[in-house]
């Protein structure tokens, strides 16, 4: 693992994530002055969050040299257990703080439980992670449907809705949480064991496996702490959106893992931090908000993504080639 070549901040890794924020950011004001306004920044600090959040729970299981299809099934049945719950016990109008926080911790458990089956699946039984996570995406998608039919759920208290939508001194909730989670997968990641023995074995785990790393506690972990931050995204999102569905969210799954990869995210494992997905998620929003701001056509968006993504992953090969 070249480290040096991932440290620093804004350092050679994110330079040029920053220069074509900037560039980014300059175009779209100059094709519509409309962007540079307070309320297009106040919409993209308001969406960041919650693609931010799958972002970095899709960023773990890469690390390690995996990928989790899951995440937005995930998110979306721990969003409608957790709105089942809320919806059944507080009334029309009515608040129940106590009952929002355990119908939190609800969604909170329920994802986490999904990145533990996931990461016991992949690590006990030797089976590829993408197999594992896309037969777990269509079993809870499939779940998600019978409990709702296809439905929506929605009617949430004031004190749920304002996770969301709500703000302090100007700046949305959401925002302020997400840098808060933000921090701690940063200090996580750079700062204890865990973090480094992640890092080894997505370099080598062979290697990182004769060293003593426990292989089936660190994959089970590291899939474990990306289920925690599906829950952080679907809580952010379900306040954000005042509802809750199968399909809600479905085209963040591709979003997530182009994110990743754009912020320097080695789908191989070993390298990645969680300063490059910030960065690429700025740029990733003010480009999504740019486009939607002229009106780009969404068919037109989604073929940009993918050459994206490829650009990005053909750049990362010829540079470690």
């Amino acid at each position: 693992m070249n480290e040096k070549k991932a440290s620093g901040f804004p350092g050679q890794e994110h330079l040029m994530l920053i220069v074509l924020t900037a560039a980014c950011i300059i175009f779209f004001s100059v094709m519509k002055h409309s962007f540079f306004s307070l309320d297009s920044f106040g919409s993209i600090a308001r969406q960041i969050p919650e693609i931010g959040l799958f972002s970095m729970a899709m960023m773990l299981p890469m690390l390690v040299g995996g990928i989790d299809l899951s995440v937005i099934a995930s998110a979306n049945l721990g969003s409608i257990l957790m709105s089942m719950f809320m919806t059944s016990r507080i009334e029309k109008g009515e608040e129940n703080v106590p009952v929002v926080i355990a119908a939190i911790l609800i969604c909170l458990v329920v994802c986490t439980a999904v990145g533990i089956i996931n990461g016991v699946i992949v690590a006990i039984f030797r089976i590829p992670a993408m197999l594992v996570t896309l037969g777990m995406q269509m079993a809870l998608t499939g779940i998600s449907l019978g409990i709702t039919r296809g439905g929506t759920l929605s009617g949430y208290p004031a004190s749920f809705v304002a996770i969301g939508n709500g703000s302090v001194l100007g700046i949305p909730n959401q925002f302020l949480f997400f840098i808060v989670a933000a921090a701690a997968l940063m200090v996580i990641l750079q700062k204890t064991p865990f973090g480094t023995k992640l890092r080894m074995y997505g370099s080598n785990p062979v290697a990182t496996v004769y060293s003593g790393v426990n292989e089936y506690s660190l994959l089970i972990r590291t899939h474990m702490l990306s289920g925690l931050y599906v829950g952080f995204a679907a809580v952010v999102m379900c306040s954000r959106l005042t509802s809750a569905s199968a399909g809600a969210a479905a085209n963040y799954l591709m979003r997530a893992i182009l994110i990743a990869v754009l912020g320097g995210v080695d789908p191989n494992g070993g390298r990645g931090k969680v300063a490059g997905v910030l960065w690429a998620v700025l740029l990733f929003q003010c480009m999504a908000t740019g486009l939607n701001i002229l009106r780009v056509n969404s068919y037109i968006v989604i073929a940009l993504y993918g050459v994206i993504l490829l650009v990005s992953v053909f750049a990362r090969t010829r540079r470690d080639a």
